[in-house]
């Protein structure tokens, strides 16, 4: 019920009860009990309706304050910005896609690629920002730690070379090899690569 509407209800509900009124005072006079019991339940059905009509309008013109307040609509615009920011994944980091296309066993090794994850939740942890040098200094002073053998020479080890040889990847059946830029975009995520390659798989 709008302010309009409301005004006109009351005004009708205060004449109606003026002349409930009237009617019980001559009811009253006439003796006749039963008008007087019929005027009186009248009246009080007529308050009733009075008072719900004046607190629709009062709840209705607190819930509209309540929209217009700097809270309210602070509230909203974050809720916004949360759904665009989910919407819009941000861009993968040019660095990560650096990392991943020098390190050609990122994605392919799976002990390594597990470790170089695990390395880096614990960057993370140790307040180490990801978009630093430091941070790909650090990963890789690791990385050989872990995995010495792997890092002797510059020269690809013969199981990442037998899997650039010729012919289509013959990896195990029904796995997806990415792209370094696939792996720097799933490292940029949080995205472990297994779910990653089921995505671009399908």
């Amino acid at each position: 019920m709008d302010r309009g509407y409301i005004a006109e209800y009351e005004q009708r509900v205060k004449a109606e009860t003026e002349d409930t009124k009237a009617k019980l005072k001559v009811a009253m006079d006439n003796g006749d009990a039963d008008a007087v019991i019929a005027a009186q339940q009248d009246l009080a059905r007529l308050a009733v309706e009075s008072e719900r009509a004046k607190a629709t309008v009062a709840q209705r013109e607190r819930m509209a304050k309540a929209a217009q307040s700097p809270a309210a609509q602070q509230y909203q615009q974050q809720q916004m910005a949360k759904q665009q920011a989910q919407q819009a994944p941000p861009p993968p980091d040019p660095q990560a896609e650096d990392w991943a296309e020098k390190n050609e066993w990122f994605g392919k090794d799976e002990p390594m690629t597990l470790t170089a994850f695990s390395i880096h939740r614990n960057l993370v942890e140790e307040g180490v920002d990801p978009s630093t040098k430091i941070y790909y200094n650090e990963l890789d002073k690791r990385m050989k730690n872990n995995f010495p053998h792997k890092f002797q020479s510059s020269t690809p080890t013969q199981t990442v070379a037998s899997v650039n040889r010729g012919g289509p990847i013959t990896a195990r059946k029904g796995t997806v090899r990415l792209t370094p830029s696939q792996v720097a975009i799933s490292k940029k995520l949080g995205v472990p690569l297994s779910e990653y390659a089921k995505y671009v798989k399908e």
